[in-house]
């Protein structure tokens, strides 16, 4: 019997969580065919069997964090007996030479659960919640199949089609959303069968007559997902570690404006942001450089982290040795991280090893802003939106589109010598055009 474990991806990867099991218990998989995917704090990430046969045995429900390199299946043949000490899916086994915190994760998911369920509450699970709001009904509503009577995804998908199927006026509709009726319950009295504003004001008046959402608290609860959970500890202990200090310019785009309407590609402004950045961190490599303790650590790649903004929080892929591309190779290479970051399909060297990071937010119409340095970065550059302004030149008043950047930098590694020529020359590079 092969004991499948929750798979260890990159070494800053410390737990995870089950999103889909492709196969049910007692179906045949092949080795390197898709058994299950997973969340860790980074991407979602489907994982293939390592070894061929009948999945005996699931331990471990979606949703559920557990630590890498925990036992989550059974793998064996189809008359192989199961061990005798196999746990129930509600108690994870640790790995060998791996302490589990007491208790198991998974039993206190589900205690804690079960106390909050006895208390009334509707457990939904975050695919489940991003379902509903695709298709736009009230999770809460649904019925749930799933352990401790969770709301899984299948739940969500079930509700709707039950809700489709009913005749309602788009006044009743309205009414009921408003008032929380679960209008699949509701015994329309309208022509076929219609559900009218009468039979939602009829279950309204008679709290009986239909099911109701619980009363709207004044506080919403969101629980934490893997990713938004190791944001806040990186985030905290980046700003609390690193003595941070702000340094912001401003930059006439007008020279880059001219050369991207030369070029065939036409790369983005980030694009040629990004180029900037590298030609200026190689001119200045102690700015791409992290504190180690006991010493400096200057890197001889120039590997670019590339924030994307996901639904769930936000991820980093890396350019990696980005010094040795080209304008349009970081441009196609900027492009490909971004839609496999969408679609989760970065593997773990994709988000690994960066030494300098270019947070951009103009695109969202932010002027200027700061930003935690992503460690273990010394620095972080913090770009805003292009935008006409007026500004004196020789005398006179000219109208240029205008770009303000702001440096984050870790006061261990980079003074404040160093970063004012390096925001120096990266203001040159931008305004002279050279790419």
């Amino acid at each position: 019997m092969h004991e499948v474990r929750m798979p260890q991806m990159g070494q800053s990867v410390e737990e995870a969580s089950i999103v889909t099991w492709f196969k049910k218990e007692g179906e045949r998989v092949q080795a390197g065919e898709p058994l299950f995917s997973i969340q860790t704090d980074k991407a979602e990430v489907e994982c293939e069997s390592p070894v061929t046969g009948v999945l005996r045995k699931i331990l471990l429900e979606p949703d559920v964090i557990v630590p890498v390199m925990t036992v989550i299946a059974l793998v064996g043949e189809a008359d192989e007996p199961l061990p005798s000490d196999v746990p129930p899916c509600a108690s994870i086994a640790p790995a060998p030479g791996r302490d589990m915190p007491e208790p198991p994760l998974l039993e206190t998911a589900l205690e804690s659960r079960k106390a909050a369920g006895d208390a009334g509450r509707a457990f939904v699970s975050p695919r489940a919640r991003k379902k509903a709001e695709e298709i736009g009904v009230d999770a809460k509503m649904a019925r749930g199949t799933g352990a401790q009577g969770r709301v899984i995804e299948a739940d969500i998908v079930a509700y709707a089609a039950t809700v489709s199927e009913k005749r309602v006026t788009p006044t009743a509709r309205r009414m009921a959303q408003a008032a929380g009726v679960d209008i699949a319950v509701l015994e329309g009295t309208g022509v076929r069968g219609k559900v009218t504003k009468a039979d939602v004001a009829a279950a309204v008046s008679r709290p009986d007559a239909a099911p109701k959402l619980a009363p709207i608290e004044s506080v919403k609860r969101i629980p934490l997902t893997p990713m938004r959970r190791i944001i806040a500890k990186r985030m905290s202990e980046s700003k609390f570690s690193a003595p941070h200090y702000y340094m912001t310019v401003e930059v006439d785009m007008s020279a880059a404006k001219a050369f991207r309407a030369q070029t065939t590609y036409k790369p983005s402004f980030n694009d040629l942001v990004l180029r900037a950045t590298i030609l200026a961190l190689r001119d200045y490599p102690a700015v791409n450089a992290r504190w180690a303790g006991d010493a400096i650590e200057q890197v001889a790649d120039i590997n670019l982290g590339v924030p994307v903004a996901l639904p769930g929080g936000l991820i980093v892929p890396v350019l990696k040795q980005a010094q040795d591309m080209t304008l349009e190779e970081i441009c196609g290479a900027c492009k490909v991280l971004a839609d496999k970051a969408r679609t989760g399909k970065l593997l773990p060297d994709d988000f690994a090893g960066n030494t300098f990071t270019v947070s951009n937010l103009g695109p969202f119409g932010v002027d200027n802003f700061t930003a935690i340095i992503n460690q273990p970065d010394s620095a972080i550059l913090a770009v805003g939106q292009m935008k006409d302004r007026p500004v004196a030149i020789d005398g006179g008043l000219c109208i240029r589109p205008i770009m303000k950047m702001t440096l984050s930098s870790d006061h261990r590694v980079v003074d404040g010598a160093l970063a004012a020529q390096f925001m120096g020359r990266l203001k040159e590079i931008l305004e002279v055009g050279q790419f």
